[in-house]
C-alpha cells in the first residue's frame, strides 16, 4: 500500500483520491471505517503508479532547462530526469542526471542539480585555491558556496571568500579568474588602479575573462520557473 494523507470532512459523502506532486490525498466522510478505506485504495493501486509516473514524466518535460543541456566547465551536458537513475555528473559521457520520485517538483530539481554542481566547482577550487593563495601572498579566512543572482564571487574584509555555485558553468579558465580576482581583494576591496594593476600580475588577460562574462555571463543561470 502507499502512503497518503487523509482529510475526513462532516460534508463530504464519498472516498476520492488525488495524486499530486507532493503526494496522496484521499479525501472521505467524518466517520469513515479507515479499514474499508484501505481495501478501497488496494484497488487504486495501478491508477496511483500510472498517475506518478506522468506526473515524474511532467516534472521532467516542463524542467526550466528546455534545451536539455547543461554547461559544465564550459562543455554542454544532457540534462536527463529520470526515477530509476541515481544523481550524478559523468564528465565521460557528459550526462547530467537527477533522480526523480513521484514528489519531484521544478523546485527540487532544480535544488538538487545546484547540489551537483555546487561539488563539482567546490572540488575544482579546492585543487586551485591553495595555490594561487600563496602565490599572491593572500591567505584566505574561509571559503563558502552559495547561488549569487548578480555576482560571481566576493571577498569580505576578514578574508572570507564566497562563489557563485552556478560558476560550474563556467569554463575553468574563467574560474581561474575569479579566484584570482578574489584573491587580489584579500589586498585591495576596492575596484581601483592598485587592485587591476595586481589582477593583471597573475592574469595578464583578466580582460577577455571580464569581457566573456559580459557577453556569457547570462547563459550560466539557471531559471527558476
Amino acid at each position: 500500500m502507499f502512503e497518503y494523507q487523509l482529510k475526513l470532512s462532516k460534508k463530504r459523502k464519498t472516498i476520492a483520491l488525488r495524486v499530486t506532486d507532493q503526494g496522496i490525498l484521499v479525501y472521505a466522510p467524518q466517520g469513515a471505517c479507515i479499514n474499508g478505506i484501505e481495501r478501497w485504495l488496494a484497488t487504486k493501486k495501478a491508477w496511483v503508479a500510472k498517475q506518478r509516473q506522468i506526473i515524474a514524466k511532467g516534472a521532467q518535460q516542463q524542467a526550466p532547462w528546455h534545451s536539455g543541456k547543461v554547461c559544465v566547465f564550459g562543455d554542454e551536458y544532457e540534462f536527463i530526469c529520470d526515477s530509476k537513475m541515481s544523481s550524478r555528473i559523468d564528465h565521460q559521457l557528459k550526462k547530467v542526471v537527477i533522480r526523480t520520485t513521484a514528489k519531484s517538483t521544478i523546485q527540487s530539481i532544480r535544488k538538487a542539480l545546484l547540489q551537483l554542481l555546487a561539488t563539482e566547482l567546490e572540488y575544482y577550487i579546492d585543487s586551485r585555491l591553495y595555490a594561487l593563495s600563496l602565490q599572491m601572498n593572500a591567505p584566505v579566512e574561509s571559503v563558502k558556496f552559495r547561488e549569487y543572482k548578480s555576482r560571481w564571487g566576493s571577498c569580505s574584509s576578514q578574508k572570507a571568500l564566497t562563489f557563485n555555485v552556478l560558476l560550474a558553468g563556467a569554463p575553468k579558465r574563467m574560474i581561474d579568474y575569479v579566484l584570482i580576482h578574489e584573491l587580489a581583494h584579500c589586498h585591495v576591496m576596492a575596484h581601483n588602479s592598485a587592485f587591476w594593476s595586481l589582477v593583471a600580475e597573475y592574469d595578464s588577460n583578466y580582460k577577455d575573462a571580464v569581457n566573456w562574462f559580459k557577453v556569457n555571463g547570462k547563459q550560466l543561470f539557471i531559471d527558476k520557473e
